[in-house]
């Protein structure tokens, strides 16, 4: 009788080691996930473009991330938009830059991120600092939504693997230095957002005139709790300094004196009371009297009451008039806060200061990203 035959066990696994099955470990997922199969509604251009850096941190609730549970993220990539094709056409392919990128598990809530970085994040570890190189794309686009693959989508091989870390949010601080290739271009990439705006009301009226019907530019998307509420405001012709006036009525100010209140002539009134009186960032004008311009970021702190609450602001300019010093007011306005919480799982927190630290917060917004992992 003949012996029988052993045959190694590595015979057995040799052979299964190229099937799909261990392939199939390696996942991926996008987030947010809304946009997986559908092309975002808003888009980005602060990852890549030329000359103009950038810090971004991008706070990504536990909820998105559930497919990676058992996994290390290696790669990450972001996806072309289908709406704005035009810089697509100046791309030349092969423009880089450098972007380094860090990130931590936290417990961080997506929801009222903290404005600076550093309470945003637990152990953060540097997972990849070098040059990402740019895929030439078509300025022509007639699908409804692009692919990750790599050919048309940035891909970051991480240099450093993360695992997954269940029931924490994600922080990823992106610090982008912006290409060096002497000419202007960006690349934007698919972003998401979940839009919220509040609902602003003009008090009054100006006691100067300006191109615009109303002086004051609200952006409406930022009139929510825990946001930086951005406004801007053409100025009087000479203006020397600029403030902006915060206050909680539009009736009373300090809560003792009617308004409006008339501080200057001619017809220059206070509308709203001046309970919060800071100066703003004032930008001259092209030919140094008129034309200028001033603005202001204020950081709302995220309480559930103010949701759909009720906040009064008005700008007050300090200009020259025939060699003295006057003051200009502009009209009041009545900001009424959004009345929904975040939802959307994931915000942001930017700067063009790459060494700053803190940024103006962006809720429920976000670049839509594919992770893989394995």
């Amino acid at each position: 009788m003949r012996p029988p035959i052993l045959i190694p066990a590595i015979a057995f696994v040799l052979p299964w080691l190229g099937t799909p099955q261990l392939k199939a470990q390696n996942v991926s997922i996008v987030v947010p996930r809304v946009a997986e199969a559908v092309d975002g509604n808003r888009w980005m251009t602060t990852h890549f473009r030329e000359a103009q850096p950038r810090r971004i941190q991008i706070v990504i609730g536990a909820e998105h991330l559930v497919g990676l549970a058992g996994k290390r993220i290696h790669k990450l990539a972001f996806r072309k938009d289908v709406k704005p094709l035009r810089p697509y056409a100046r791309i030349r392919g092969g423009e880089s830059t450098r972007i380094r990128i860090v990130a931590s598990w936290s417990d961080a809530d997506p929801r009222f991120p903290s404005l600076t970085y550093s309470n945003n994040h637990a152990s953060p570890q540097i997972l990849f600092d070098g040059s990402v190189i740019l895929p030439k794309v078509s300025g022509n686009e007639t699908r409804k939504v692009a692919s990750f693959d790599p050919s048309e989508a940035p891909t970051i091989a991480l240099q450093t693997h993360i695992a997954h870390v269940p029931g924490k949010s994600l922080v990823l601080d992106f610090t982008t230095y912006g290409g060096n290739e002497g000419y202007t271009w960006d690349w934007p990439v698919d972003a998401h957002t979940k839009f919220e705006p509040g609902v602003a009301k003009t008090i009054g009226s100006s006691c100067f005139t300006s191109k615009w019907s109303n002086n004051i530019n609200i952006v409406k998307g930022s009139m929510r709790p825990g946001m930086h509420l951005k406004t801007d405001c053409l100025a009087p012709p000479n203006p020397v300094a600029a403030f902006m006036v915060f206050g909680l009525s539009d009736r009373l100010a300090f809560g003792v004196l009617p308004l409006p209140l008339r501080i200057a002539e001619p017809g220059c009134d206070l509308f709203v009371s001046p309970d919060v009186m800071a100066p703003a960032i004032f930008y001259q004008g092209p030919n140094g009297v008129a034309g200028g311009w001033a603005a202001s970021e204020v950081a709302l702190p995220y309480m559930q009451s103010l949701h759909g609450a009720k906040l009064y602001f008005q700008y007050v300019f300090l200009h020259s008039e025939q060699q003295t010093l006057a003051l200009k007011t502009t009209h009041g306005v009545e900001a009424t806060l959004a009345a929904n919480p975040p939802s959307l799982g994931i915000s942001l927190v930017a700067s063009m200061d790459t060494s700053a630290a803190t940024g103006r917060v962006f809720l429920d917004f976000s670049p839509v990203m594919q992770f893989e992992a394995r």
